[in-house]
């Protein structure tokens, strides 16, 4: 039979409401003998408190849901157990929602993880111009913390993101470095704010050019493998025998791979004829040949700091900061060409 409160009180020697309190971590009316006492019987008996009860008395679930938009996409796993490793040290739990890049499908994930009664919310949200899914949870007064996808019209909300301007813009100055060129910019969906940022990276990197003009073809995909490769079979069809560009950087991994493939059916070398560069080493880009030179962000990192700053909120605590920026790094490999002097890019 399992292991109930009242045996463990009759064990003791105690009341249930005694027990109650340990359970919930009290320190009113216990004292320090009888609280070692009571936790020892509840290791020795293997007592399993029931969550829903605990979450009666202490007015917390201890679990938190997480949406997000795609979780084949290699990128989330990473961020996924950053968050895990946070939550497994305060003993909380996750609830995972996959919303399918449907607006739709995520504003419903909200409202089961509501009826779940989640002591908060970590939010990757498939578009960026939509707030409805974010006055549900204002509505209950459940904290939540935006992850890697800002929400435009919510830029004081807290949240944790990579600086995807300063990622792009490294990536396309370190492509510029060896002589003016033609470069095709393979963006993802425009209206998201990291793809809006990434775009802005390239900018700031050609507005830097001092010398020959660069041209810059700009193509969207969806993030998937395949549209990388669509767009590059459309400019390859499109410039003949010979490529059109020397130049590929794609604002995922994926896009750049597609991308990569395209290339090696039409018979174009990399990177001695055309360079290519990706956006969030995921564990893939390692393994594609050539191994992809990309812009590694830092996912385990970000889903641990997410983690951090909602418990923080869930606490009633104000956080030292609201919005957190983590730095990418430029991991070169071998679908890019050597460079003389290596130097910080994407400074400002």
């Amino acid at each position: 039979m399992k292991t109930t409160i009242a045996d463990i009180a009759r064990a003791a020697g105690v009341s249930k409401a005694t027990v109650s309190r340990v359970l919930n971590d009290r320190i009113e009316g216990v004292g320090n003998g009888t609280r070692l006492r009571i936790k020892s019987l509840m290791a020795a008996l293997e007592f399993e408190p029931c969550g829903m009860a605990r979450g009666l008395a202490t007015g917390r679930n201890r679990s938190i849901g997480l949406v997000i938009p795609d979780i084949a996409d290699p990128f989330f796993p990473l961020l996924i157990r950053g968050i895990e490793d946070a939550l497994r040290s305060q003993s909380y739990g996750l609830f995972l929602c996959d919303s399918d890049g449907d607006i739709t499908k995520e504003k419903e994930h909200v409202r089961v993880l509501l009826e779940k009664r989640v002591d908060g919310v970590i939010l990757s949200s498939t578009i960026s111009d939509s707030d409805s899914q974010l006055d549900l949870l204002d509505k209950r007064s459940v904290p939540y913390v935006l992850l890697d996808r800002m929400i435009e019209s919510r830029p004081s909300m807290a949240g944790v993101f990579a600086d995807n301007r300063r990622g792009a813009r490294m990536a396309v100055e370190f492509l510029l470095e060896m002589a003016p060129r033609r470069l095709v910019f393979l963006n993802g969906p425009e209206g998201l704010s990291v793809c809006k940022l990434r775009r802005c990276g390239v900018e700031d990197a050609l507005a830097l050019q001092t010398r020959a003009a660069t041209t810059v073809v700009h193509v969207s995909g969806d993030y998937s493998v395949e549209s990388g490769e669509r767009a590059l079979e459309t400019l390859l069809g499109a410039t003949g025998e010979k490529p059109g560009f020397e130049a590929v950087f794609a604002a995922n991994d994926r896009m750049a791979i597609g991308a990569m493939r395209a290339l090696r059916r039409h018979g174009v070398r990399i990177p001695q004829e055309v360079e290519v560069v990706g956006f969030d080493d995921i564990e893939t880009s390692r393994l594609v040949e050539p191994p992809l030179t990309t812009v590694a962000q830092p996912a385990f990192a970000m889903g641990r700091e997410s983690a951090g700053l909602l418990l923080c909120l869930i606490e009633g605590q104000e956080p030292p900061q609201r919005t957190i920026v983590l730095e990418p790094t430029l991991v070169v490999r071998e679908t890019t060409r050597p460079r003389e002097n290596r130097r910080q890019y994407g400074q400002f």
